[in-house]
C-alpha cells in the first residue's frame, strides 16, 4: 500500500503503551521492556520505538517482524532459526544455519562453517578459502585462535567458526561483556549491546539501547542511545516515534503533527480526510493536500472525479 493512501479522517486515535510506565524529567516515556507496550502490527509505535513483542518499529509504525520473509526485529533481530538479510529498516528474515543458507547469529552454522556469509557443510571445501571444514574450521584458518581466512572478502578478512571473530589477525572470542561484538553486531549475554564495535553495558543513561530498543532509564532514541526523546522538540525517538500528538518531522525532531504542512502522525496519518501522509522532499513524510491533478492520492486511493490514482498520485 502506498504512503498516501492513509488518513485519519476522524478525531485522533493514538494506541500507546499499556501497562505500567514512569515519567522522567522530561515527560518522556520510561520502557522496561516490550510488555510496557501493547502496541500491535498496524498501529502507532510506543514512544521510544517500543512495539509489543513480535514486532519492530518502522516509519513510526509497528509491524510483524522476526519471522520467516517478515521485517527484522529491532537490533536487525530474527526468531531462532533465521537470520536479517539487507540490514536497516528494508532488512528481511531469512531462513539460515543450513549449508547454502545465510549464516545465523554468531556466525552460526551448526557444525559446518560461515564463509562469505553463507553456510558451507562440514567435511566439504570452503569456497574461495581452502581446506575442508572441520567444527567451523576452515583447515589452518577460521577456527577460534587460529589465524583469520583470506582471500579478503569485502569488509576484510573472516573466521568461520561460530562465536569468534577475527581481530588483529587471529579469531577471537566475541560477544561477551567487553569482547569485541560478533557478526552482524550481536552480543550474546544479557545486559550488553554492540557499540562502537564492543559488547557494552546497555539500559542506563547514555548507554546504547538493548536488543527491542529497551532502556531501564529513559527512551531509546533514534541514534540507539537511552537518552530523552519524543516530546514536542525533542530528537524523535527510535523507529521515528514520539510522543502522543506529535510526529517525526525532516529534521529528525518531534512536532505537532497531521495538519497541513506537519509532519504525518503515528500510524502515518493526517487529521482530515483532504489530506494524505506522502513524501515531504526533506526526509520526511507530510499532510499534503490530496485529490487534485498531480496531488497524492487522498486514503483508498480515491481522487477527484475523473482522476485516477496512478503510482500514488492523482491523473
Amino acid at each position: 500500500m502506498g504512503r498516501s493512501t492513509w488518513a485519519w479522517v476522524a478525531a485522533a486515535v493514538f494506541v500507546c503503551c499499556g501497562g505500567s510506565s514512569s515519567s522522567n524529567n522530561s515527560g518522556n516515556l520510561t520502557h522496561n521492556g516490550n510488555s510496557n507496550c501493547s502496541a500491535g502490527p498496524g498501529q502507532a509505535c510506543c514512544a521510544g520505538g517500543m512495539c509489543a513483542a513480535g514486532a519492530a518499529c518502522n516509519g513510526g509504525v509497528c509491524a510483524t517482524c522476526g519471522g520467516g520473509g517478515q521485517t527484522c526485529c529491532a537490533g536487525q533481530s530474527c526468531s531462532g532459526g533465521f537470520a536479517c538479510q539487507g540490514g536497516g529498516n528494508g532488512g528481511v528474515c531469512a531462513e539460515c544455519g543450513a549449508p547454502g543458507q545465510p549464516c545465523c547469529a554468531s556466525n552460526g552454522c551448526g557444525t559446518g562453517c560461515c564463509v562469505n556469509g553463507t553456510c558451507t557443510a562440514a567435511a566439504s571445501t570452503c569456497p574461495g578459502v581452502g581446506g575442508t571444514c572441520t567444527n567451523g574450521s576452515c583447515g589452518m584458518c577460521g577456527g577460534a585462535g587460529q589465524a583469520c581466512c583470506g582471500p579478503l572478502p569485502i569488509g576484510g578478512r573472516q573466521c568461520t567458526a561460530g562465536g569468534v571473530i577475527c581481530a588483529n589477525g587471529s579469531c577471537a572470542a566475541c560477544g561477551g561483556a567487553g569482547q569485541p561484538c560478533c557478526n552482524p553486531n550481536v552480543c550474546n549475554v544479557s545486559g550488553y549491546a554492540c557499540r562502537g564495535g564492543n559488547c557494552a553495558q546497555c539500559g542506563g543513561a547514555g548507554q546504547p539501547c538493548c536488543p527491542g530498543n529497551v532502556c531501564s532509564v529513559m527512551s531509546c532514541t533514534a541514534d540507539h542511545v537511552c537518552g530523552n526523546c519524543g516530546a514536542a522538540g525533542q530528537a524523535c525517538c527510535a523507529g521515528d516515534s514520539c510522543d502522543t500528538g506529535l510526529g517525526c518531522d525532516g529534521n529528525a525532531v518531534c512536532a505537532m503533527c497531521g495538519g497541513a504542512g506537519q509532519p504525518c502522525c503515528g500510524g502515518m496519518m493526517c487529521s482530515a480526510a483532504s489530506l494524505a501522509c506522502a513524501g515531504g522532499g526533506g526526509g520526511g513524510d507530510v499532510c499534503q493536500q490530496c485529490g487534485a491533478a498531480g496531488q497524492p492520492c487522498c486514503a483508498n486511493q480515491m481522487c477527484s472525479t475523473g482522476l485516477t490514482c496512478r503510482r500514488d498520485l492523482c491523473m
